[in-house]
């Protein structure tokens, strides 16, 4: 995959995962505060990895980009704004 391709894909994953801020940023604090994040938001995790797979190629789909903007966009930013007991 070329570095224009990977950004683009990056991109698309980064806003994907703060689309998933935006509409359940509830549900993530509180699954912050439940320590079950993962549970909580899994079907979300799954639709945006069905979504970013329609939307990109194998090559794409077998790398993490998907996973570092989960953790960039949703779980880094969103779990230092509080003290919750899984950070």
């Amino acid at each position: 995959m070329d570095d224009r391709t990977k950004k683009k894909y990056e991109r698309l994953a980064r806003a994907m995962s703060s689309d998933s801020v935006m509409y359940m940023k509830d549900a993530i604090l509180k699954s912050f505060e439940e320590d079950n994040f993962f549970d909580a938001i899994q079907e979300n995790l799954d639709e945006n990895k069905k979504a970013f797979l329609s939307r990109t190629n194998e090559e794409a789909a077998a790398t993490n980009i998907l996973a570092v903007a989960t953790l960039d966009v949703i779980i880094y930013p969103l779990g230092t704004q509080g003290k919750f007991p899984i950070f």
